[in-house]
């Protein structure tokens, strides 16, 4: 059998997609640059947008297909369509770094003075902390939905190499004590890097502990992560990136209809916490290769549903697919916060935060690195 040519791959894939998501292909066409118009796809078959493409792209059609469909979250046609294309022998125009493994793309970039190192002993040795609280001593506080953001949280955590130290219901001396606890694992003399992941109600500057009450404010200063964890706290960490994660509200700015927010209804927020400065390291900058991803904007709420867990975390687990090998921290993040400027409605947005950013270099995680399938 002959093998098939670029339109015939297009089509095949077009072809597949349900009437939303051809939709969704054709107005992510339109969107992506000024080739195609929209009344040369608009109403029109899939044999007919293949055409167009192949016309307006030529070489690159197939490239530009698959990004389109990883845009509008058709993952699996994604790969339908790279798997298509190497099994026809065919090529992505100029851009070949599509057809790469995982393992592949680790090879380009593990000699790069300008992307953080990552050995394959270092990626076995990942490992990853995760506090979530779902029950307070005031029940009216419990987070309904966050289940479900602590399981897909862990499996993310672990397709990307980590094992997970899980805690659940702390206090705020207890999230300080795993912190501490952390900071001593024997793995982190080997790993190349650390995601730090909690989920909880809280304000600005503080995660709120499970026995948080009006006239008891059991609290954690978010900035004891980084004390814990930087260059003095933690020496085992230096030069190696430190992912934290914070679900939680920041005040209580905006409003909720059928979502539920993770932070507290009244009051003022707090004040940021008193800064300790500690005692420079000799040999590196008390605080580097941090970035941190906070669920919204100072004074502002993080939203969750009920059923499917927090904005924040939904869209994560969208854009951290095994297929983002070729992107770094920074743009996965970036990703994220597009995703979720775009949800709610003008009455009610979130804006996740890049926060306190010290990366030097790009951090790639090379979801699956091990796996010979990859």
């Amino acid at each position: 059998m002959a093998p098939k040519k670029p339109t015939k791959v297009l089509e095949d894939i077009l072809e597949n997609l349900s009437e939303r998501n051809f939709k969704k292909f054709c107005s992510g066409l339109v969107g992506r640059d000024k080739r195609v118009k929209k009344n040369q796809v608009e109403n029109k078959d899939f044999l007919e947008v293949a055409e167009v493409m192949i016309e307006k792209y030529a070489d690159e059609a197939l490239k530009v297909a698959e990004e389109l469909l990883r845009d509008i979250d058709c993952q699996q046609a994604a790969n339908d369509l790279v798997a298509e294309v190497k099994e026809a022998g065919l090529r992505w125009g100029d851009d070949s770094t599509s057809e790469m493994t995982v393992k592949d793309f680790w090879m380009s970039k593990k000699d790069d003075p300008e992307v953080y190192c990552v050995t394959e002993d270092n990626y076995r040795n990942r490992v990853a902390l995760l506090i979530t609280n779902i029950k307070f001593s005031d029940e009216k506080l419990d987070r309904h939905g966050a289940e479900k953001d602590e399981e897909n949280m862990e499996k993310l955590l672990q397709s990307l190499g980590y094992e997970v130290v899980k805690w659940q219901n702390l206090t705020g001396k207890g999230i300080d004590d795993a912190f501490k606890g952390f900071a001593k694992h024997p793995k982190l003399k080997q790993t190349d890097s650390v995601f730090v992941v909690i989920m909880s109600h809280g304000k600005l500057g503080k995660i709120f502990g499970a026995d948080w009450r009006e006239d008891n404010p059991d609290e954690f200063a978010v900035d004891k992560i980084y004390r814990c964890l930087n260059s003095n706290g933690c020496q085992a960490l230096i030069n190696k990136p430190k992912v934290v994660i914070l679900q939680a509200c920041r005040g209580v700015r905006s409003g909720a209809t059928t979502w539920v927010h993770d932070g507290e209804s009244t009051g003022r927020p707090a004040p940021p916490p008193e800064d300790h400065v500690p005692e420079l390291d000799k040999s590196a900058h008390v605080e580097k290769d941090f970035i941190a991803l906070l669920a919204s904007t100072p004074d502002n709420k993080a939203y969750r549903e009920t059923q499917n867990g927090s904005i924040l975390i939904q869209n994560i687990v969208k854009v951290f697919t095994p297929e983002s090998y070729q992107k770094h921290i920074i743009d996965l993040f970036t990703k994220v916060q597009d995703l979720v400027s775009k949800c709610g409605d003008d009455q009610q947005k979130q804006m996740p935060a890049i926060d306190r950013m010290t990366l030097n270099k790009k951090f790639y995680l090379y979801p699956g690195l091990l796996d010979s399938s990859h």
